[in-house]
Order: C-alpha cells, then sequence, then structure tokens
C-alpha cells in the first residue's frame, strides 16, 4: 500500500469515528494495521473531536427559552428562533402557534440515542427551537451514549424528575419497549422519533426510507435513460433503514428491466467497507453505470475506489442518501446525481405532538398500524439532484464539507 493511499484511508477512518460512524475499536484495530496508530491518537484529542461532536453531557441537560444558551448546541433563543424560521422543513406537520401553551409550566423530556453524531444534534436543535417558541415549556434532555441500559435509565430518571412527557428516539427498538411501557404505566404521553417501539405508545412519528429511496431509484432510472449495470452498496445488513432503503430501489427498478442490479455488498453506512467492496465490484464488472448507496459515507468511499481504479472516464453516476448539507453540496459539484433527502429536523414535530397530547388535543392524521399506538408519517422531502441542489445548500444537516471529488 502507497504512503498516500495509507493516508487516505487513514483520513476516511478518522473522519468516520469523529462523525460517529464507526466505533473506537473499529478505528483504533484498523488503524493498527495500516500503521497509523499515531494519527488515531491525534483523532482522539479534544481539539479534534469539538470539529464533529456535541459536548460529552452525561447527565441530563435542561434547555428552555429563558436560558442565556442552550446545552448541547450552544445556540441562543434569538438564533434558535432563525432557524426554525429559516431550515426546518416540517414547520406545518402538527402546526402550533407561538406563546404559552397550557396553563402553567411544562417540562418534556427528551430521551436522545446518543450526542455523538451530528445527525442526532440536530434533532435535539429543532427540539430546542420549538421550546424556545414557547416561554412556559422546558426541555430536559439525556444522552443514552448509544446504549440500551444507558437509555433505559435515562427515561427511570426522567420520570423521577417529574417530566410531564417524554419524546425518545430509541437506540434500539425491542430494547426500549420496557422505557415506553413505563411512561405509558405513568399516564404520561410518550412520543416515538425516528425509530419504533413494538408496542403501546402515544404515536411514533417517522419518514418513510422505502418511499425516499424509491424517489432516488426513480431518479436513477431517468438518468440512466431505463438501460445499465448498477451496484448497491447497502447501510448495515439486517437494520430497518437498509432493509428498506433496498425495497425502494426494488420498488422503482421493478418499472425498468432494462437496469440490472449486478452486485450488492454491505457497506454498514460508512466509508472504508465501501471502498474495499467497490474495489472488487470495479474488478468483478467492467461495465458498470450506476453506484446505489444507502449512505453518503459509502458513496464518497466508492468514488475514492472508482478514481484509484483510473474508471473516471467510465462516467459512473453515484446516487446516495442522508441529506447533509455536505451531501448536498457534493450534488451540486457533480459527484452525486441525486441524494436522498432524510432529516434530522423532526425534533420540533415530536415536542409539539407531546404538547398536543398534554392538552388532550387529538393528533390530526394520525393512523393506526401495526403495532399499538399511532403513527404519523412525515411527507417525504424532494430528493435533491443538481436541479435544486442550490435551493437546499443550508437547509441539510451538518456544518462539515464534502471531500474533494478524486476524479478531478
Amino acid at each position: 500500500m502507497t504512503d498516500d493511499r495509507t493516508a487516505q484511508r487513514l483520513d476516511a477512518l478518522i473522519g468516520d469515528y469523529l462523525r460517529g460512524r464507526t466505533s473506537r475499536r473499529r478505528l483504533v484495530a484498523e488503524a493498527t494495521r495500516l500503521g497509523g496508530l499515531g494519527l488515531v491518537a491525534a483523532a482522539l484529542a479534544p481539539e479534534r473531536r469539538r470539529a464533529f461532536a456535541a459536548p460529552n453531557v452525561r447527565s441530563a441537560v435542561v434547555s428552555s427559552a429563558q436560558s442565556d444558551k442552550q446545552p448541547i448546541t450552544d445556540m441562543t433563543t434569538p438564533e434558535l428562533l432563525a432557524f426554525y424560521d429559516e431550515v426546518l422543513p416540517f414547520r406545518d406537520q402538527l402546526p402550533m402557534e407561538a406563546g404559552e401553551v397550557g396553563g402553567g409550566p411544562i417540562k418534556v423530556g427528551f430521551s436522545q440515542t446518543g450526542f455523538n453524531h451530528p445527525w442526532r444534534v440536530e434533532m435535539i436543535k429543532a427540539a430546542q427551537a420549538e421550546v424556545a417558541r414557547h416561554p412556559n415549556v422546558s426541555l430536559v434532555i439525556t444522552d443514552g451514549n448509544v446504549d440500551i441500559r444507558k437509555q433505559n435509565n435515562d427515561v427511570d430518571d426522567l420520570l423521577a424528575q417529574g417530566v410531564d412527557a417524554i419524546v425518545m428516539s430509541p437506540v434500539e427498538s425491542a430494547g426500549l419497549a420496557p422505557a415506553a411501557l413505563k411512561v405509558m404505566a405513568a399516564g404520561k404521553p410518550i412520543v416515538l422519533l425516528d425509530r419504533d417501539v413494538p408496542n403501546e405508545k402515544t404515536l411514533f412519528i417517522g419518514q418513510s426510507n422505502v418511499t425516499m429511496a424509491k424517489g432516488v431509484a426513480e431518479a436513477m432510472v431517468k438518468a440512466l435513460n431505463g438501460q445499465g449495470n448498477v451496484v448497491e452498496l447497502t447501510g448495515l445488513i439486517g437494520s430497518s433503514p437498509a432493509i428498506d432503503r433496498q425495497k425502494g430501489m426494488q420498488e422503482a427498478l421493478a418499472a425498468a428491466p432494462g437496469i440490472k442490479v449486478v452486485a450488492n455488498g454491505d457497506a454498514e453506512w460508512i466509508r472504508d467497507p465501501a471502498v474495499k467492496l467497490m474495489d472488487d465490484f470495479l474488478v468483478a464488472h467492467q461495465d458498470i453505470n450506476a453506484v446505489f448507496s444507502h449512505a453518503e459515507e459509502s458513496s464518497w468511499g466508492a468514488q475514492f475506489s472508482v478514481a484509484r481504479a483510473n474508471r473516471c472516464a467510465g462516467k459512473i453516476l453515484h446516487f446516495t442518501h442522508d441529506g447533509s448539507n455536505a451531501g448536498f453540496q457534493s450534488v451540486k459539484d457533480g459527484l452525486f446525481a441525486a441524494d436522498g433527502n432524510y432529516s434530522p429536523f423532526i425534533g420540533d414535530v415530536g415536542v409539539r405532538a407531546a404538547l398536543m397530547a398534554l392538552q388532550g388535543q387529538e393528533i390530526p392524521n394520525r393512523e393506526e398500524y401495526e403495532f399499538e399506538g399511532f403513527l404519523y408519517r412525515l411527507p417525504d422531502l424532494p430528493v435533491v439532484t443538481a436541479e435544486n441542489a442550490d435551493a437546499w445548500i443550508g437547509k441539510g444537516w451538518g456544518d462539515f464539507a464534502p471531500p474533494e471529488n478524486p476524479c478531478g
């Protein structure tokens, strides 16, 4: 392996770790194999981590409109109100007038999977933006540390603190079912965001990975004129988003028999496995027209592999998902042909749903579905392509920059 290639692989690993997309154990193991453990030590330094991660807050923190600056996001109330007006895409879902709600102070608990990834922090920011609109509402936020036991304990702590309702984004569906049942048994509303639990709850709010991925795949069918060979880089095999994104692609391709998926593999949502898979795909298939990736990081990894194999002249198109500002910039720059717009900005909807439940208001357009409780399905956001990238840059999540185009 050349020094340049080693440096590129180490840089990708460090970036994945700092953004919470790979574990410390895997980072150290891979860096040791590549002979770059010293770079890992630098990556773990606090000044590097601050560029990507939220503050390491381990106990519950309180956010309210009365605070000068909010925890986790470090934003002021005026900044959050501007963010609400200028960025949040679901303001018209379960709309609520600004001002006091009900007749006294309201304390909402927010149990987050973890603070280890900007996507999760942006969800908290959206929740804080809603709270900033209501002077009598406060938000108690806990960090689940991506640990089932810790998040279950967090819910116990929130109940002990006397919160009026809980909004939760579970680290794992079945593992957080007991926590949801405790909240319901306490007679308090519980609103689930992004990931569900398979038992009773007040409301589950989520976007559809199936229809989002179908929209991206339909953009791929159009770009390929219904003909060509495609390789698929999935998210973590067996995870519900990966299953649903593959299903959406397959639904779109059912109407395009001229497009063939010639290979697929588990890229685990991150860059390094995608590089290895794409290396193999390029050796096995001389005619690849497009890559359908379940995550932006996988797409950036696939592009690096294409450039290293001197296949840039083949004009392989990249279709991806995640909805970050870096991804939208990559669409504008021509690295991606389309990016599925899966937004973390749903925390405000969750807070509004909890406040409505506390006021005894029925959630409009809620649906019965396969689990107990109700589903509120958020509408799909537009697939981002070259035609609308300018309108969406700045409305995605994250403030990190995309990698440079390896094909120049």
